[in-house]
């Protein structure tokens, strides 16, 4: 099994195992303000090279991969695209009110002892430029046969006074998404099941688990996880037939007073082959366990 590299790259790094690419980090492109712009994972591949993430489709431009989107920061869009306006019952873009999760630096780019190390620093800008709140993001992958295995934890801390975190006021949306794309999500054809044992993203949608897996349409698995230290574990979860997302926020929203902060713990997996829900529940406790 060939090793995993962190190779520099214009917009961040390539994270690669051999010759193989497994994932592109974006971490400071520039991209139109009414889209947050944020760092994320785009493209995401298996191991055996199959395609599961969509970047910047033409229906929503703001859905980039795999990402940290959040709809309501205090008076500013960290997510992207419009507001829904309960008042109005439609989603409407609000001028000056598209912030940015800004990169500042890595301070941790290294692989040793076969897995992946990635630290980074950011700051959240409302519209007009000023600090919302900070950022300490660690992701560490390391690779076994068939499966890459993703940690990562996030710290976030109100640059000064109160934050308050909300979730989109219609769909609830809000927090860790991946936006999958085809051939792994074509059309309706990927499958969705819960640690519950609810099937198929309507069913789970809006409900609680521990993990949540898609299998892809031509075969290949992704699992989100959420960490039993995360606040409101289990957590709601997103789900449509292109999107898997923690949502966090779904059932209220999260205020951060001076000095709080807000520490977050997910795993994510990427297979090959289409696991079964004991192998997935094997694959949550490993990660519960760290």
């Amino acid at each position: 099994m060939e090793e995993l590299t962190l190779r520099p790259a214009l917009l961040g790094f390539e994270l690669t195992a051999g010759e193989r690419p497994v994932a592109l980090y974006r971490a400071c492109e520039e991209l139109p303000a009414d889209e947050a712009p944020k760092p994320c994972f785009a493209p995401i591949y298996t191991p055996g090279g199959l395609l599961v993430t969509e970047y910047r489709p033409a229906d929503h431009r703001w859905h980039t991969g795999l990402y940290f989107g959040w709809v309501h920061v205090n008076h500013a869009n960290l997510w992207g695209g419009g507001w829904y306006i309960p008042d109005k019952g439609q989603y409407e873009d609000v001028p000056g009110t598209h912030g940015v999760q800004r990169h500042e630096a890595f301070e941790e780019i290294e692989v040793s002892d076969g897995v992946a190390r990635i630290g980074e620093r950011l700051t959240w800008l409302d519209g007009a430029g000023v600090p919302l709140a900070t950022e300490a993001r660690h992701y560490a992958v390391r690779w076994t046969a068939g499966a890459y295995h993703w940690d990562i934890h996030t710290r976030i801390a109100p640059a000064a006074g109160r934050l308050t975190l909300g979730a989109s006021r219609a769909a609830r949306y809000s927090g860790l998404i991946l936006r999958m794309g085809p051939p792994f999500a074509r059309g309706d054809q990927a499958r969705h099941r819960s640690s519950e044992g609810l099937e198929g993203h309507e069913a789970i949608m809006g409900q609680r688990g521990r993990w949540v897996s898609v299998a892809g349409a031509d075969g290949g698995m992704v699992v989100m996880m959420d960490h039993p230290a995360n606040p409101r574990h289990p957590v709601t979860w997103f789900t449509r037939a292109n999107l898997l997302g923690a949502a966090l926020l779904m059932d209220g929203d999260l205020t951060l007073d001076g000095g709080d902060c807000l520490e977050l713990h997910y795993g994510f997996a990427v297979l090959d082959e289409v696991a079964d829900a004991a192998r997935v529940e094997t694959l949550y406790q490993a990660f519960a366990s760290t």
